[in-house]
């Protein structure tokens, strides 16, 4: 009855999850993305179309996200990267109540997400949006001042390796000094 029923969903469930990985742990966007036989069809779905996939980082309670994501489906596919629990699932609330089939939502570490489940080569957009700034440390003059800051060398380094050769990094802040750190945080990064 019900039992065996949910347990055979369940074993689906994590059949179709395990299918969205890779050996070594990195996500296969197509499969976490592609439509399942639960999702209302009576035989194995078409593949879908390969689909550009856009991430926001610190993507917060998600209104900035599933707005895009709603209004690219069909042409692309987003990941929401959240750290903080009620963030994440608040995000998970709103894709599933506004049904935004495009949208995944990754309680992580942004850094981590990138550099250890995230192929290289992968991504066609990365967006942050209006990060806060880091507590300031060190001189004005010094870069030091970016500690605690999610936007690092680290970073940096894994969106490089996870974005397409076309990709982009897209920061928006309103923070002129924070921008200008940055700035001169990257230009460092690229004579080094």
């Amino acid at each position: 009855g019900k039992r065996s029923a949910r347990k055979a969903a369940s074993r689906r469930f994590r059949k179709g999850l395990a299918a969205s990985f890779t050996r070594d742990g990195r996500i296969r966007w197509q499969r976490l993305f592609a439509p399942s036989a639960a999702d209302g069809a009576d035989s194995a779905p078409p593949p879908p179309p390969v689909l550009p996939v856009k991430l926001e980082l610190a993507s917060g309670t998600g209104d900035w996200v599933a707005a895009q994501a709603a209004a690219d489906a069909g042409a692309a596919n987003w990941v929401a990267c959240e750290l903080k629990h009620d963030r994440v699932a608040s995000l998970l609330s709103r894709v599933a109540l506004g049904r935004v089939d495009n949208l995944a939502v990754v309680g992580g570490d942004g850094v981590a997400l990138l550099r250890d489940r995230v192929s290289p080569e992968s991504v066609a957009q990365i967006f942050v949006n209006f990060p806060e700034p880091p507590h300031r440390w060190g001189t004005e003059d010094s870069l030091s001042h970016l500690t605690g800051s999610l936007l690092t060398p680290p970073l940096f380094d894994a969106a490089h390796r996870a974005l397409r050769p076309s990709g982009r990094l897209t920061i928006f802040s309103d923070n002129h000094r924070y921008c200008c750190s940055l700035a001169r945080l990257l230009g460092e990064m690229r004579r080094g």
